[in-house]
C-alpha cells in the first residue's frame, strides 16, 4: 500500500503500527552528523561500505554539501586515507562514488540536473540511468534537492521513490537475471532540502517537507540524509528555526557554524572539504564554512554504514526503547491511548503533527508506568510520538487517529 501522505496531512495507507522503528535507526540528522559518532562506528562494517558499494549520485549547488565532505574526510586525520577513501573513477579498495553522473540519461528536453528543476525528472532519468549496461554496478543512488520549499513533495517525490524502490529496490521487478533486469539491486537514500533562513515554515516550507520524508523514511524503514536538521542545528545540539543554509541564524545572532569553527583547531576538530578527490579546497557552495558540509558528509558515511549492517547501538548515551516495550494501544484510536513507559530516564512526551510541528507535550515529573494521552480534540491523521531523555530521542513511533 502507498505510504506517503496527502496535502491534508491524511495518511493514504500504511504499513502496521503496532512496530513502529526508531527515527534515528534510518534518518541521519544532527543527532548522528558528528565526528564522535562516526568514529563510533566498528571498521568492519565501515570496510564492507567502502569496498561493496558503488554510488551515483545528482545534483546541483547544495548537493555538493555531500560531495565535497565526503571528498574532504579522507585527508583529515592519519588512518582516514584508507578508512574513508573515495575513488570518482572506480579505484578498487575505495568508495566509488560517481558525482553527477544521471542527468546524462535524462529523456530528450527533460532537465533532471537535481530533484528541484523538474519534480517528476528523476524517476525516468534514474531508470534509464540503471538500466544501461555501463551502471551494472550502482547499487547506491541519491537525488539532492536545490530549493525544496513550494514543492509537492507527497505528489511526485515520495510516490516516484516508492515507484523505482519497488521496481530496483531489494526484491524489485526489474532485479533478476532474466531479460531487461539487473543483478544488483539498489539502496535509494532519501534527502531533505536545505534551510531557508527567508522562511523555513509554512505547509510547503523546508521543515514541513522534511517532516513528510523523515516520516514515510522511518514508517518504511528507509534511509534519509536530512539536510534541514543538520543547517538548523548548531553543535550544541540548539535548534534554530530560522536558520539558513550556511548555519546563518538572526535568533542566534550570527553563524553558529563560522564561530564553531574559529574556536576550533583545523585537522583536530574539523577539515577542509574539496572539490573532488584530491582536488582543491572548496567549502560546500553557498556555504562560508567547512562544517556544514562536513556534518554532510559524516552523515552519508553513517548511512553506507547502517546499509552495511550496523545497528547504530553507538550513537546512544541512553540505550533506545524497543518498541514493544510501548505498545501504544488502542492504535487506531478514536482519540484517548495508552503508552506503556518502562523506567528508561524519560523526560518527555511530544506529539508531532504530519507537518512536523508539536501538538501536544508533556513533561510531568513521574513519566514511567501508564500514561493516558487524549487526542480527540486533534484531526484525523497520523502522528508521530516521541520520547526524549535529557540528551536524545529514545523512542519515535506513530498512532493513527481516527473519528
Amino acid at each position: 500500500m502507498k505510504k506517503y501522505l496527502s496535502k491534508t496531512g491524511l495518511l493514504c495507507g500504511f504499513l502496521s503500527l503496532a512496530g513502529p522503528v526508531f527515527s534515528q535507526q534510518y534518518i541521519a540528522d544532527y543527532s548522528v552528523a558528528k565526528e564522535g559518532v562516526l568514529r563510533s562506528i566498528p571498521q568492519e562494517y565501515l570496510n564492507t561500505a567502502r569496498t561493496e558499494f558503488v554510488i551515483a549520485y545528482q545534483h546541483t549547488s547544495h548537493g555538493t554539501h555531500v560531495s565535497r565532505g565526503v571528498f574532504g574526510l579522507q585527508d583529515y586525520k592519519s588512518g582516514d586515507e584508507q578508512l574513508f577513501a573515495v575513488s570518482q573513477t572506480g579505484e578498487a579498495g575505495k568508495l566509488d562514488f560517481r558525482d553527477n553522473v544521471l542527468a546524462a540519461y535524462a529523456p530528450p528536453g527533460v532537465n533532471a540536473q537535481d530533484l528541484s528543476t523538474d519534480e517528476t525528472a528523476f524517476i525516468q532519468t534514474t531508470r534509464n540511468f540503471l538500466d544501461a549496461p555501463e551502471n551494472a554496478e550502482v547499487n547506491v543512488v541519491m537525488w539532492s534537492w536545490c530549493n525544496i520549499a513550494d514543492h509537492d513533495v507527497d505528489i511526485n517525490y515520495l510516490p516516484g521513490m516508492e515507484a523505482l524502490i519497488s521496481e530496483y529496490g531489494h526484491g524489485g521487478s526489474k532485479v533478476g537475471s532474466g531479460g531487461g533486469q539487473r543483478e544488483r539491486p539498489v539502496d535509494f537514500i532519501f534527502m531533505t532540502g536545505h534551510a531557508n533562513d527567508y522562511g523555513n515554515l509554512g505547509e510547503k516550507g523546508a521543515k514541513a517537507q522534511a517532516a513528510l520524508i523523515n516520516s514515510y523514511c522511518v514508517n518504511n524503514q528507509l534511509f534519509c540524509l536530512d539536510y534541514y536538521s543538520i543547517d538548523t542545528h548548531a553543535m550544541d545540539d540548539s535548534y534554530y528555526e530560522d536558520a539558513g543554509d550556511d548555519g546563518n541564524s538572526s535568533t542566534y545572532g550570527g553563524n553558529f557554524y563560522q564561530d564553531w569553527q574559529d574556536a576550533h583547531t583545523l585537522g583536530e576538530d574539523w577539515y577542509e572539504n574539496k572539490e573532488s578527490v584530491g582536488g582543491s579546497v572548496a567549502y560546500g557552495e553557498h556555504n562560508s564554512q567547512h562544517i556544514t558540509a562536513n556534518r554532510k558528509g559524516y552523515a552519508l558515511w553513517w548511512i553506507l554504514a547502517r546499509l552495511a549492517g550496523w545497528g547504530d547501538g553507538s550513537s546512544s548515551v541512553t540505550p533506545r526503547i524497543e518498541s514493544e516495550e510501548i505498545r501504544p494501544y488502542p492504535n487506531p484510536t478514536e482519540g484517548a491511548f495508552y503508552l506503556e513507559l518502562p523506567g528508561a530516564n524519560i523526560k518527555i512526551i511530544q506529539v508531532i503533527s504530519a507537518l512536523g510541528s508539536e501538538v501536544l507535550t508533556l513533561s510531568p515529573s513521574d513519566l514511567s508506568g501508564r500514561i493516558r494521552l487524549d487526542m480527540s480534540a486533534f484531526a484525523p491523521g497520523i502522528y508521530g510520538i516521541r520520547l526524549l531523555s535529557e540528551q536524545q530521542t529514545l523512542y519515535h513511533g506513530t498512532i493513527l487517529i481516527q473519528h
